[in-house]
């Protein structure tokens, strides 16, 4: 008896030693999600594929390791300026599948490196890896569990918008970023159109830009296309000195506008890692990847929100000075029937103006033009002078009166 006494006290009194070393049992918490959500975007080493730096928390190193694989899918999936989900309804819906792709995240790494780094806090061991991470594997996932819509939905419900791809400037790089910005969309079933020198066309949008007091070749040239959404594209490539080597870095930036309104709908900037090539389309190359999936995710929800409320249309009309107050009444009129949205002026003088008009199931101006044939009760009749993408010119009135700016 005496013997269990003393046993019990020398159990109690090593308990209490540890409790006031500060020492705890390491528990990991019963949940598929990361421990840690910390995870940073390194690099695009193609569209199809991010390197995610991610620090993982764990009782053992194998833990902390599986804990950083799930940080940086977590990552793909909800963190940084590009995330896979990025609605608040494609959130919710993922929730269903969550537990499923975080379970294995091994299923969604092509790669992963070295620990990068190693501490301990407090009871946990915290480690850090780089991971390359099959972002086209898990957006096929979410497309095949109903989680994010498939194109051709977005096709059905919408219609995919028309995209010209500009360079902002003549250099060579930048027409290269434009070639591949090019290629990631049509690999994605977007629409690119390549502007054609067409004089008559041509001749045409100057008039219509003259009207408007706009002379950007790029809003001439992306009506000329007939795009509904422009992106202008701009590099630039620099040298590094390290170590006494030369190093070449690039970075690509654009911006996407909406061609009837000239809106604003995205911005952003890609960058590529410092290399020690001779190349530098190697280095825009990496840059121009960087940006495309940034861009496009922006178009894309951009595009969505908008014309779920209506597709925007630019419609100028012409017509002799003494027809033109009825004519702009009637299809004033006309327009606030047909648009889902308040109707915008853009310029107006004594024979011409201007009209934005967002439309719901008329896909493209040439069928916009024979829903106004159709129910056009104004002087005279209407005649199409230019039907390209979003953009509508016409004639009205009795009379052959020519195209003039006052």
């Amino acid at each position: 008896m005496k013997k269990q006494v003393t046993l019990l006290l020398a159990g109690l009194l090593l308990s209490t030693s540890c409790a006031s070393s500060g020492k705890q049992l390491c528990r990991m918490p019963n949940t598929v999600e990361p421990l840690s959500r910390e995870a940073q975007f390194v690099e695009s080493s193609s569209t199809a594929e991010y390197i995610i730096l991610a620090t993982g928390k764990g009782c053992t190193v194998n833990q902390a390791r599986n804990d950083a694989r799930k940080a940086a899918i977590w990552f793909v999936l909800f963190g940084g300026d590009r995330p896979l989900l990025q609605t608040s309804k494609e959130r919710r819906k993922a929730k269903a599948i969550l537990g499923e792709i975080l379970g294995t995240p091994q299923n969604y790494i092509r790669w992963e490196s070295a620990p990068k780094s190693k501490r301990k806090e407090g009871s946990y061991i915290v480690m850090s890896f780089l991971f390359k991470v099959d972002v086209e594997a898990l957006k096929q996932k979410l497309l095949d569990e109903g989680v994010l819509e498939a194109t051709e939905e977005i096709s059905e419900e919408v219609g995919l918008p028309f995209i010209a791809v500009l360079p902002a400037s003549n250099d060579e790089f930048s027409k290269f970023a434009v070639t591949v910005i090019e290629e990631y969309l049509q690999d994605r079933d977007y629409e690119v159109y390549v502007p054609e020198g067409n004089e008559k066309i041509d001749k045409i949008i100057k008039t219509v830009a003259a009207l408007e007091g706009k002379t950007d070749p790029y809003y001439m040239e992306a009506m000329q296309t007939g795009s509904d959404i422009f992106v202008k594209v701009k590099t630039s490539v620099w040298k590094v000195n390290k170590y006494g080597r030369t190093f070449l870095k690039a970075s690509a930036e654009a911006k996407a506008y909406e061609t009837a309104t000239g809106k604003l709908l995205g911005a952003s900037t890609g960058f590529s890692p410092e290399r020690n090539v001779t190349s530098p389309e190697a280095v825009v190359q990496e840059a121009t990847n960087d940006l495309a999936d940034k861009i496009t995710l922006q178009i894309r929800k951009a595009w969505l929100r908008e014309t779920r409320r209506g597709k925007p249309f630019k419609v100028v009309v012409f017509s002799s000075q003494d027809q033109f107050r009825d004519v702009d009444r009637s299809l004033y009129k006309l327009f606030r029937k047909l648009s889902r949205r308040p109707i915008k002026r853009l310029a107006s003088g004594k024979s011409a103006t201007t009209y934005v008009v967002y439309l719901k199931n008329i896909p493209n101006a040439y069928e916009l033009f024979m829903k106004l044939e159709d129910i056009y009760s104004g002087p005279g009749k209407l005649k199409k002078i230019l039907d390209t993408g979003s953009l509508l010119i016409i004639k009205a009135g009795s009379g052959n009166t020519d195209i003039e700016i006052e």
